[in-house]
């Protein structure tokens, strides 16, 4: 729908303060009263198996059959507390003496999951084992977060 008597200079001004604004949320740290909007949970799967599966499964068992499964599964990842999954082969906690006490208590809420993507070592208080430097785009993350709430038992079944 096309807008009448606006004066273009209002268009332009407009998109300069949408920029601004996907790039303070592209860098600022979320804190958990944040909400997560919609996202194409489509996109997500896809960009979780760019991003992420080369590390991580999607599968309670924790098989990958993309990658390594060096990390642990991201199989109902969403409300989990870190530490709590096997990383790989190893057991949960396994490799507890390696994490410093920011990472041990980090809660995946989906600004948790927000935040880590876009800056693991930042999130997690230091350097991470992972080789990810992490997503700086908005909407990358957030369809793959998206796509994770989907990764619960309850969903399986459906």
């Amino acid at each position: 729908q096309k807008l009448h008597n606006v004066h273009p200079s209002l268009y332009i001004m407009a998109s300069a303060a949408a920029q601004a604004a996907k790039a303070t949320l592209e860098n600022r740290d979320l804190d958990d009263s944040w909400q997560l909007p919609d996202g194409n949970v489509k996109r997500g799967k896809a960009l979780f198996k760019k991003h992420c599966a080369q590390c991580h499964s999607m599968y309670p068992d924790g098989r990958n059959i993309i990658g390594t499964s060096q990390g642990p599964t991201m199989f109902n990842v969403c409300g989990r507390v870190s530490g709590e999954e096997a990383v790989g082969r190893a057991r949960p906690n396994e490799f507890g003496d390696t994490l410093n006490d920011k990472s041990r208590q980090v809660v995946w809420t989906d600004a948790a999951l927000m935040n880590y993507m876009r800056d693991p070592s930042r999130t997690s208080g230091g350097p991470v084992t992972m080789n990810f430097e992490g997503i700086k785009d908005v909407q990358t993350r957030v369809d793959i977060v998206q796509f994770l709430h989907t990764l619960t038992w309850d969903k399986m079944a459906t």
